[in-house]
C-alpha cells in the first residue's frame, strides 16, 4: 500500500499545528487492517449521493461482517446484501468499528462489483487509536443493512435534541479536493455536541489526536461534511449536513503522535457546520447496550493504552 499523501488543507492544519514531522511518519503506517476488520461489529461507507451531499449506509451485526482479502492492496468483499444500494463504481469512505475493544481501522477507496459481491477496494488504509471510543455492545447478531428510511426533520425536533444530550459518539464524513470520501470517529463526554437550532449551526472540540488532521484537512480544504448521530438506545440515527470549517487552537510542537496528557480530552481545536439539511435515518443500526464498567480510553490513558493493539 502506497504512503498517504496529503493535500493542501490537511497539510496547512497540519503546520498550523507543529506535526508536520509526526504525519509524514504516519503517512507509511497501515497496522493489522485485515484482523482489526474482522473482528468488527459496525461498518460505515460514506458515498456522495446525487446532490453532492455525503451520505452513509451502516452494516451492522455479528463479525465478521466481510471477508478480507490482503497482498499489495487490501480488498473488503461484502455479499450484495450487505454493501449500500447505489450505483457503482464510486469513490467511498469506509469505517470498520469495534466499540468494545476500541479497534477501528480506515479503508478509502472504491467500492465496485466483483460478480455477485461488491467490494471495497482500498486506496487509504490505516488503523487507528483507541481514544475516546465509548465501549457498548450490540443486543442482535443477524447482519442488518441501514437506513431503511430517510425523512427530513427540523432542528428543533425533541428527540434530536435529546440525542444530542446523550450522544457520545458520531461519525464524521468529508471529502478530499479529489471528490474522495472519508470517515472518522468523533467520541466525548455525553453532549460534547452543541446545537444552536437559531443559526442552524453545531459546533463540538476536536480533541488532540494522532496529528494527521485527515478530516480537519478535509473540511479546511471543500468544506463538506455529513454529521452522524447514532441512537444506540432506537437504532435510528441523524445526518446533519451542511458546510464545515476547522480552527486550530493548540500549537504546542510535540515529535510522538500519541502523548499521555493531564486531561482527560485535551483541545485541539473547534469544528463547526452550518446545516442545511437534518435527515433522520430509520433503523440505522442494530441497537446497542453501553458497557457501563468499561473505561473508556482517553488522552488521559497511558499511551500503551491509547495505541492499536
Amino acid at each position: 500500500m502506497p504512503p498517504l499523501r496529503y493535500h493542501e488543507g490537511q497539510i496547512t492544519v497540519q503546520q498550523e499545528a507543529k506535526t508536520v514531522q509526526i504525519a509524514e511518519r504516519l503517512a507509511h503506517w497501515v497496522g493489522p487492517i485485515a484482523e482489526f476488520a474482522k473482528i468488527s461489529d459496525l461498518f460505515l461507507f460514506s458515498t456522495a449521493g446525487s446532490d453532492r451531499n455525503l451520505e452513509f449506509t451502516v452494516l451492522s451485526g455479528k463479525p465478521p461482517l466481510m471477508k478480507t482479502a490482503g497482498g499489495s492492496e487490501i480488498r473488503l468483499r461484502f455479499s450484495s446484501d450487505r454493501a449500500p444500494r447505489i450505483s457503482l463504481p464510486l469513490p467511498c469512505g469506509g469505517l470498520a468499528i469495534s466499540f468494545d475493544q476500541a479497534r477501528r481501522v480506515r479503508v478509502n477507496g472504491l467500492l465496485q462489483t466483483n460478480g455477485t459481491d461488491v467490494e471495497l477496494v482500498g486506496v487509504e488504509t490505516f488503523t487507528l487509536c483507541r481514544k475516546y471510543i465509548a465501549p457498548s455492545v450490540a443486543l442482535e447478531d443477524l447482519p442488518h443493512r441501514g437506513p431503511t428510511g430517510r425523512e427530513s426533520i427540523a432542528l428543533e425536533d425533541s428527540w434530536l435534541a435529546g440525542l444530542l444530550a446523550k450522544s457520545e459518539s458520531a461519525f464524521l464524513a468529508s471529502v478530499s479536493p479529489d471528490g474522495n470520501p472519508d470517515v472518522a470517529y468523533r467520541g466525548g463526554p455525553p453532549g460534547f455536541i452543541k446545537l444552536d437550532t437559531a443559526g442552524s449551526r453545531i459546533s463540538w472540540i476536536e480533541y488532540v489526536g494522532d496529528g494527521v488532521f485527515k478530516s480537519a484537512g478535509n473540511v479546511r480544504a471543500t468544506g463538506r461534511m455529513t454529521l452522524l448521530l447514532p441512537d444506540f438506545e432506537s437504532g435510528d440515527g441523524v445526518e446533519l449536513i451542511g458546510q464545515g470549517e476547522y480552527t486550530n487552537q493548540r500549537t504546542d510542537r510535540r515529535v510522538d503522535p500519541l502523548v499521555q496528557h493531564r486531561e482527560s480530552f485535551p483541545t485541539q481545536g473547534v469544528m463547526s457546520c452550518s446545516i442545511s439539511r437534518a435527515v433522520r435515518l430509520k433503523g440505522l443500526l442494530h441497537p446497542r447496550r453501553r458497557i457501563e464498567k468499561a473505561l473508556k480510553i482517553t488522552s488521559r490513558s497511558t499511551v500503551d493504552d491509547q495505541a492499536p493493539q
